[in-house]
């Protein structure tokens, strides 16, 4: 068979496979309590809703819904998306928005805007693995930046110290890629200051900010924080944030059908991109949407998703206090929203070869080192409590508490088998 490795381009040589979907592969079965993927709960799906907005497009359009449509995307789900975001204060008009295939599409699509080979986006540490393969995929970097101690936000400090050094070294910065809204994988939710701080310095420093929004509306607990989208508006509103949101923890995954905010012109430049990539997104699951969202019962079944997910979160909380060893340096997020959480361990525990003990013990995680771009953190890992029950999550929990207390035991027990000075 002819090898096909050496007609492959620069840009396919720097693809990388995405470390949690191949660590997903080792947890399928059945026995398996899984933590790892970011799966919205099935019961928050409003099923029998969706088939009857299915039936009545059908109904309405005929075969039109089974044809081609605009790469911009359908103008009444456009409508809905309109006042969807005004009632949220958001001042927008149909030209600032593009639907996607998907948010991920949108997270392929700056990238290949924005980036030509060696250039830098700004980007926390921990951050959403998708965005970092994108971004590879490009031949792009990421300039990391560590969240501040209080898990509002950055640390502004280092971002002002890093961002100079990378200036410094002739480092080419395009854009800063933030997810202040339950941030994926950690949980935490910037705080209004910090948002603030983030735009003034895209101000000072002439850079886009790329704000993913997927968990914007699965806030629990707590009080709404403005978007940094809006807060743009209220401040300068200079049009440097491109906001990108979804309907698949909102509504369904399945859907595959996320929305792009933007200015007019950077709009019509993502719109000559998507053309490129697949024509248009899917005219059917536009139009069952947006004859869904007409109903006005998104709101509840937003509404009704938030509260599983509270209850979920604290069962999942109150079993970590519960079965996890009482430590100084073993902690984890307390997120207000979302679907994730954050745990931290000692520093000598290392998740990736952790992860492999957990499967042999029937639970899975995601390791902390896939959301990072270079240097991984190895002590960490990322949690999900949307997707499992509670007698799952009470059991799951007990096991990798027993998984992480062996790894604990085992290092404080000392390597084995080995003469010591006082034996000689």
């Amino acid at each position: 068979m002819q090898d096909f490795s050496k007609y492959l381009s620069a840009n396919a040589n720097n693809m990388k496979k995405s470390v949690i979907r191949e660590l997903l592969k080792l947890t399928n079965q059945p026995d398996i309590i899984s933590f790892a993927g970011g799966l919205p709960a099935p019961e928050t799906f409003p099923v029998e809703e969706l088939r009857e907005a299915s039936d009545r497009v059908f109904r309405k359009y005929g075969d039109k819904i089974l044809q081609y449509g605009t790469t911009e995307g359908d103008n009444d789900l456009k409508a809905q998306l309109v006042a969807y975001e005004s009632a949220q204060g958001i001042k927008l008009g149909p030209e600032n928005l593009l639907i996607t295939s998907a948010s991920q599409q949108a997270l392929d699509m700056l990238p290949k805007l924005f980036l030509d080979p060696g250039d830098y986006v700004i980007a926390g540490r921990p951050t959403y693995v998708g965005a970092i393969q994108a971004i590879q995929s490009y031949q792009g970097n990421v300039l990391g930046i560590p969240f501040s101690t209080a898990d509002d936000g950055f640390d502004m400090v280092e971002l002002e110290k890093r961002y100079e050094r990378a200036i410094s070294a002739k480092k080419r910065i395009k854009y800063i890629y933030v997810i202040p809204d339950f941030q994926n994988p950690s949980g935490i939710c910037w705080s209004l200051e910090k948002r603030k701080a983030l735009l003034e310095f895209a101000y000072r420093e002439g850079l886009f900010i790329v704000e993913d929004a997927p968990y914007r509306e699965i806030r629990f607990m707590g009080e709404p924080v403005p978007s940094i989208y809006q807060l743009d508006q209220q401040m300068q509103n200079r049009g440097i944030v491109i906001n990108l949101k979804t309907f698949s923890k909102i509504l369904a995954p399945g859907t595959r059908i996320g929305w792009i905010i933007a200015r007019e012109d950077l709009i019509q430049k993502m719109v000559i991109a998507k053309q490129a990539m697949d024509l248009c997104t899917s005219v059917l699951t536009q139009k069952m949407i947006a004859e869904f969202m007409a109903t006005g019962k998104l709101k509840d079944i937003v509404a009704r998703t938030c509260g599983i997910y509270r209850n979920k979160r604290n069962f999942m909380l109150e079993m970590f206090e519960k079965y996890m060893p009482k430590r100084f340096d073993l902690a984890w997020t307390k997120p207000e929203g979302g679907l994730f959480l954050w745990l931290s361990l000692p520093r000598y525990i290392d998740t990736d070869k952790m992860f492999y003990k957990a499967v042999e013990k029937k639970v899975a995680y995601v390791v902390g080192s896939a959301f990072y771009f270079d240097e991984p953190e190895t002590n960490s890992m990322r949690i999900n409590f949307s997707y499992s029950s509670f007698e799952q999550i009470e059991e799951g929990t007990k096991r990798l508490a027993n998984v992480i207390s062996e790894e604990i035991e085992a290092h404080e027990a000392g390597p084995r088998g080995q003469t010591s000075p006082e034996d000689i």
